[in-house]
């Protein structure tokens, strides 16, 4: 091997190779940190789209739900049955139905009798025309499909009305896509969504004059002008073909963001760590082989991926110096490993909590459902639903102040831990309501209920010289095994049923789904 015959020559060497090795060091860790992050909004992006797929399952059934609770309201049908048999006018209807469901959200609403004739919504022509295309009123269907017509993508929910099992017609309620769903949607995302049809975007959060422009993404990228969007299609269950499509997009500059202050961030080190090399191995002339050796081996450990703690050595010479200049830079790599560490697990933490409450939100609910219940059958043991929904929440905002509802939310985010044991976990499921997993049987989450409720009302909240006195109703269900390791919609659908059931009782009660009934508490 061939080696320089003058030490100087020798250190020119050894710094060049040092400096290499260094840059490849740093090189490494910039290729292994990027790679990283594009992995990270790669999962991000398709994390997000399932659960924009989940919220949309989840208002589907939702309307689903509402329509049927129209289906069987008896004053209607009793007034349904008496108008098809007098062929009296349709205000009547519509009077009696701003009564009974003038509260209830709803785009559009149909109710076709079984001869054709609309008693509800005779304006929504299109609409009309879709329900008879699908063989409804004669037909006795419950039908759910999609829409497109002149307000855009809609959810269209149709279920028949009977009045003491003689077929009357059919109701229709309409959900939109809207622009304000699609921009609630883009504030808890972090993205923008795109609907498409024909290959031309139709609607859209990235603004009005991204209308009209050709939508071809090639691998999941859109790239428009200088901007560059990730994007990943929404499946919506029940769509025909030739609908509009849903995207999810995410944009790429904050992602170029991080890579490029990643890099610069490896350039200065790489820079700070070429001179200050140099600059030593001018001092390592007098004194070069021992102390050499033992600066190489520190070196091979960074070169396996570990950052060894090591203390600045006491010496005054230009090994010392070496020495004590290379354990710097080790320590600031460390200190970034250990910051790039941290910042993760804090993007962890922010994924699955709410930020207002500090509870568990409900894409984690989600999440841990099918653990829990998998654990509970494990143990042969029951796993209970309390669904927790503040009355009046609406008049606290209304009055005092969207600052104030949010106080009065981490007020019963605090009664919720005080009142709960360490092993029951706590959600905010949006707005006012709450949700507690608890592991105990059906009587034990029904007195766990109870010692909330109680809880809320003996703690107002004092604001200024106004006093706030907080309840809130409860349903409590357990889950069924016949639901399924991943029965969430069932055991949700219960208890919501019994909440409904202790709003509907006078609120400020607890209401118990004890199959096949309900159970609602006295106050």
């Amino acid at each position: 091997m061939f080696l320089p015959r003058t030490y100087r020559l020798r250190l020119v060497v050894y710094i060049t190779v040092l400096l290499v090795f260094l840059v490849a060091v740093l090189a490494f860790s910039y290729r292994g940190s990027r790679a990283l992050i594009l992995q990270v909004a790669e999962n991000n992006i398709s994390r997000v789209a399932q659960q924009i797929e989940g919220q949309v399952g989840y208002d589907a059934r939702d309307s689903r739900a509402r329509v049927k609770m129209i289906r069987d309201n008896v004053p209607l049908t009793e007034y349904l049955f008496i108008a098809a048999a007098l062929d009296t006018d349709a205000a009547a209807v519509r009077e009696l139905y701003q009564r009974q469901f003038g509260w209830l959200p709803a785009d559009r609403v149909v109710l076709l009798m079984k001869n054709g004739k609309a008693m509800l919504g005779a304006e929504h022509a299109d609409l009309i025309q879709a329900l008879r295309a699908r063989r409804a009123p004669k037909q006795r269907l419950e039908q759910q499909f999609y829409l497109y017509g002149k307000n855009g993508l809609e959810l269209v929910s149709a279920a028949p009305v009977d009045y003491r099992s003689q077929y009357l017609g059919v109701v229709a309620i309409t959900a939109a896509i809207s622009d304000e769903w699609m921009k609630t949607t883009r504030r808890l995302s972090n993205g923008h969504l795109i609907m498409v049809k024909d290959g031309k975007i139709i609607q859209t959060t990235l603004g009005s004059e991204w209308a009209g422009l050709g939508f071809n993404p090639a691998s999941n990228v859109l790239r428009a002008g200088n901007e560059e969007f990730l994007v990943r299609q929404i499946q919506v269950a029940g769509a025909d073909p030739g609908l509009p499509t849903l995207w999810f997009a995410l944009s790429e500059a904050e992602l170029t963001e991080r890579i490029n202050r990643q890099r610069n961030q490896i350039l200065a080190l790489a820079a700070t760590g070429g001179v200050g090399i140099l600059l030593i191995g001018f001092l390592m002339l007098r004194n070069f082989s021992a102390p050499l050796g033992r600066l190489v081996a520190v070196i091979k450990e960074v070169g396996d991926g570990r950052f060894p703690d090591f203390r600045e050595t006491e010496n005054r010479d230009e090994i010392g110096y070496l020495w004590n200049q290379f354990a710097e830079m080790v320590r600031n790599l460390r200190d970034k490993q250990e910051e790039l560490a941290a910042v993760h697990q804090q993007l962890e933490k922010q994924a699955v909590t709410d930020a207002l409450t500090g509870l568990y939100n409900r894409h984690y609910l989600y999440d841990i459902y099918p653990k829990l219940w998998s654990e509970a059958l494990r143990q042969n043991g029951g796993l209970s639903v309390i669904l927790i929904d503040l009355d009046h929440f609406k008049s606290v905002n209304d009055r005092f102040g969207h600052p104030t509802g949010d106080t009065v939310l981490v007020h019963v985010a605090n009664v919720l831990r005080e009142s709960c044991r360490v092993s029951d976990f706590l959600f905010r499921m949006g707005g006012e309501e709450f949700i507690v997993l608890t592991h105990a049987g059906l009587e034990g989450a029904q007195v766990l209920a109870e010692k909330i409720r109680e809880a809320l009302e003996r703690s107002p909240i004092n604001e200024g010289q106004f006093t706030i006195r907080t309840t809130a109703s409860l349903g409590v269900a357990q889950a069924e095994e016949t639901d399924g390791l991943n029965g969430l919609t069932q055991t949700l659908a219960r208890v919501d049923k019994a909440l409904y059931a202790a709003k509907q009782a006078g609120r400020n009660r607890v209401a118990c789904w004890q199959t096949p009934r309900l159970v609602v508490s006295k106050r």
